[in-house]
């Protein structure tokens, strides 16, 4: 079989189809927190059942609800992942962002390209392999996840933890690029609190104490000279993949009262960064930083803790799901697709860390994500539902 023309053909013959399935999804109001994902598990179950898919939901608290369906069998196992909840839907919208309005040959809403619209990809996809069932080989494992946006705790890392997902790759839909960009690895995260410890006194004889802020201040100016305006906010080394490690100064918190000399002040720290650099080595680097501001009796203490950290990884160019989606890519439109890095972090992730190849593939958001008027436009329901099922084909040895 032509999988190319078929697959075109089927996504231009259920794009209708598509629209009000992203519709439905966009109208459940997913927001997290609370999340209250079971809503849009329900729609996908339902819609999912006139296919004669069946799926099963995971609840991982009242609400939390993950699905997991599958289409095929043998392998490989392709495990796809779209995530069910979405952030806040701020200020700024011309309509009511959990109604979808279509104008233009785009698609408005909320959620509407994170990460609803790649799930009605993946979801019409599943429907299409449904249909030619023995006609192929490997098996399409169908997630609609919850909790993508808060660190995945209700949602994938819950269910690999309860090991409820077997896979030999994965493609995660959430990268916001479009099909010639695959996110083949992504930078370290780490979250650091340094709070700084000094004397509190009375406001009117701060000579008495010893201000935290100042601490916290000359340590500042010390990560400045590193990760300055100057510098870009950033600290090499580069890499091929990403930009340069990144440091963002994201909350200081001090004082109790006007006129008390605070006795703390903690900092916030959200930093991204990127092999060979290791999370002990750029804790260290911040930590010989703020023993320097103690050693110049500037505090009396200090302390470092990590809130969270998760280490950087790359996929290399030769791993089959990324040769896969390359041949899909050139196959589906002539051109040939890179391989990039992101400073920000999906599923790849938690999936890795269950050995289970993650890379990064989706439509294109127009960097329209987490903004008001988040749009997609109609045409990539079907062009990126068209790239994963060639992929998918690909994987599995069918063209």
């Amino acid at each position: 079989m032509n999988w190319k023309q078929a697959l075109t053909d089927w996504f231009a013959d259920h794009e209708q189809e598509g629209i009000r399935l992203c519709a439905d999804l966009v109208r459940q109001n997913t927001v997290n927190p609370p999340g209250n994902e079971y809503l849009a598990a329900r729609v996908v179950a339902e819609w999912l059942e006139k296919y004669d898919i069946p799926s099963t939901v995971f609840e991982s608290a009242p609400g939390r609800a993950n699905l997991i369906a599958s289409v095929g069998s043998g392998s490989p196992r392709l495990f796809v992942p779209a995530h069910t909840d979405v952030v806040p839907a701020g200020d700024g919208w011309e309509q009511d962002p959990f109604e979808l309005v279509v104008k233009d040959g785009y698609m408005y809403g909320r959620g509407v390209n994170d990460d609803k619209g790649p799930l009605v990809s993946l979801l019409l996809l599943a429907a299409f392999l449904a249909r030619h069932a023995g006609e192929y080989a490997g098996t399409l494992i169908v997630g609609a996840v919850a909790d993508e946006e808060m660190g995945s705790r209700y949602g994938l890392t819950y269910m690999l933890e309860k090991g409820l997902v077997a896979a030999d790759y994965a493609i995660v839909p959430d990268t916001g690029a479009s099909i010639n960009q695959l996110s083949c690895g992504e930078k370290g995260l780490l979250h650091l609190e340094i709070t700084f410890f000094g004397r509190q006194a009375h406001g009117s004889t701060p000579e008495e104490g010893l201000n935290a802020v100042w601490a916290a201040h000359t340590f500042l100016n010390r990560v400045k000279e590193l990760f300055g305006p100057e510098h870009g906010y950033c600290l090499e080394p580069a890499h091929e993949l990403f930009s340069p490690t990144t440091i963002n100064v994201a909350r200081i918190s001090a004082g109790s009262a006007i006129n008390i000399v605070p006795g703390e002040c903690t900092l916030g720290l959200d930093i991204r960064y990127v092999p060979p650099q290791t999370g002990p080595a750029v804790i260290k680097l911040l930590n010989d930083m703020a023993a320097g501001v103690q050693n110049e009796s500037l505090c009396e203490r200090y302390t470092v803790a990590t809130l969270s950290h998760m280490e950087p990884f790359e996929i290399q160019a030769d791993n089959p799901v990324v040769q896969a989606i390359r041949a899909a890519v050139q196959e589906l439109t002539g051109t040939d697709s890179e391989r990039m890095g992101m400073s920000g972090t999906t599923v790849c992730k938690q999936l890795i860390e269950h050995d289970i190849p993650a890379i990064g593939f989706s439509q294109d958001a127009e960097r329209t994500a987490h903004k008001a008027g988040e749009r997609l436009a109609v045409a990539e329901l079907g062009r990126f539902g068209t790239a994963l099922g060639l992929a998918f084909f690909k994987l599995g040895g069918n063209w």
